[in-house]
């Protein structure tokens, strides 16, 4: 099969080569081989290739790849729950950072577990759904973490980055958020709007320290905990996905899950979470090293394609694979840790192996490029919603509202999310009460203070928790 592939430690574009004969992965019993439709590229992307993590990597030539969708080519014995011809879409690696997959998406097929996939929503393209896997469950994760519910408001720093647009939408249609603040520069002020945030905040004019509002939640995506942690309210949460925090914090490593997105579908197939691709995408699978390029650049809108997040259909299956069958049109994240040896093989390539365990079947509604956008995101700002503790009636703030991650933020919870002032309307559409333009308001002087704020504008792969202080989620895909 074609894949990239590289084999040693280095910048994509000296490293990173395209090859046409790579063995297709074999499947265990809880896999579907998945061919490929769409990846999605994520900062853990590169820098795993860099060898940030070198130490819990596995080991050499790996095919980057998280996020991915396609169609169910082959299900092992003990796939359940898909068959082939299904359209799904996940996360390939359950683990970011222990041990993620060798065989990631980035190349024709790709084999993962069967929970770690969900079916792909009919509404959606393979593009669009592999854009969201690992973004969104970062973006979830941190608004769980930080215990974000229903009524209570949150501030997101960096709302138009990957995971930041996805903490918007979380935020605000699945968690009940009562108010989604968002950062972002000037030009994407308009995304945040779109996505749902109600207040869009210039962080390039304004200094979040100086709101007037506090916020119940404060959701760091951009590595600014410390300014994250003026703009929340007395007793709030702030969950940061990047940089260091303010101790006392209790980490965490995001663990993908096919149910998460299975839970979230319906959201997806309603349309009031949205997947958002970022406006130089999506790449020709020929082209993984512009997108890499764009990608590295940090002026990233959602998510990239190609990636870690895959949608395709079943080619064949392990003998333990039960949930799923040759056929099924699955989706999920090819590594269930995405930072801890990933596979080898990921989503840009006709075939990945998954373990069963991180796909799902593909959402009816969505095509196989919409499902291929989502796990990641859709995952991260689920969990991190779930990991804040986020409830009903709670503010979030969502800082970078309009990326993979926050966009989905937004809209599982009622948000305030930043972003530049381009993607306001995003944010809005989104779900974000607030949106809030990066480049002309600063977070830190926002006049309310969030219950959560959930910063989705920088990657990382460990998080933390604090009573008032930072959630760091694992999956952190877009930039804003």
């Amino acid at each position: 099969m074609k894949a990239w592939v590289y084999k040693e430690y280095g910048n994509s574009q000296s490293v990173l080569k395209f090859e046409t004969n790579v063995e297709v992965p074999s499947l265990r019993e809880d896999q579907v081989l998945i061919k490929v439709v769409a990846a999605a590229l994520n900062p853990i992307d590169f820098k795993r290739m860099l060898g940030a993590f070198s130490a819990t990597d596995s080991p050499l030539p790996t095919i980057p790849g998280y996020d991915v969708a396609g169609v169910v080519e082959k299900v092992g014995s003990q796939v359940k729950k898909f068959k082939v011809g299904d359209e799904v879409y996940g996360d390939i690696n359950e683990k970011a950072l222990d041990h993620p997959k060798r065989n990631g998406s980035l190349a024709e097929y790709t084999a993962v577990e069967e929970n770690l996939l969900a079916l792909k929503p009919k509404n959606l393209s393979f593009v669009e759904a592999a854009s969201l896997p690992l973004a969104t469950e970062t973006a979830y994760e941190g608004l769980e973490r930080s215990a974000f519910s229903a009524g209570k408001s949150i501030l997101v720093l960096g709302g138009a980055g990957g995971v930041g647009t996805m903490v918007i939408q979380l935020a605000k249609h699945v968690f009940g958020a009562s108010k989604v603040a968002a950062t972002s520069s000037t030009a994407k002020l308009d995304l945040l709007k779109s996505l749902g945030a109600d207040l869009a905040i210039d962080y390039t004019k304004e200094n979040i320290e100086d709101l007037p509002e506090k916020f119940d939640v404060v959701f760091d995506a951009v590595g600014q905990c410390d300014k994250a942690l003026k703009a929340v309210k007395e007793g709030g949460r702030v969950v940061s996905i990047i940089g260091s925090v303010t101790p006392p914090a209790s980490s965490f490593v995001l663990t993908s899950d096919g149910s998460m997105l299975e839970k979230l579908n319906p959201y997806l197939e309603s349309g009031k979470v949205k997947a958002i691709i970022d406006p130089k995408g999506p790449f020709p699978f020929s082209q993984t090293l512009e997108a890499f390029s764009h990608l590295e650049s940090s002026r990233a809108t959602g998510k990239t394609i190609p990636g870690y997040d895959v949608a395709g259909v079943v080619e064949n299956e392990g003998s333990q694979v039960k949930k799923l069958g040759v056929g099924d049109k699955v989706y999920g994240d090819l590594n269930e840790k995405s930072l801890d040896h990933p596979k080898q093989n990921g989503s840009l390539v006709e075939y990945t192996a998954v373990e069963e365990n991180l796909q799902a079947l593909k959402p009816k509604n969505l095509s196989l490029v919409k499902a291929a956008s989502l796990p990641v995101a859709i995952e991260t700002a689920y969990e991190g919603l779930h990991r804040s503790a986020f409830s009903a009636g709670e503010s979030i703030l969502v800082l970078g509202g309009a990326s993979g991650v926050g966009t989905p933020v937004s809209q599982l919870s009622i948000s305030s999310a930043t972003s530049r002032t381009a993607k306001q309307d995003l944010l809005k559409s989104l779900g974000a009460v607030l949106g809030i333009d990066y480049t002309n308001e600063n977070i830190e002087e926002l006049p309310e203070k969030f219950d959560l704020a959930f910063d989705a504008v920088r990657k990382a792969r460990y998080g933390t928790v604090h009573g008032m202080a930072c959630v760091s989620t694992a999956h952190v895909p877009g930039q804003a």
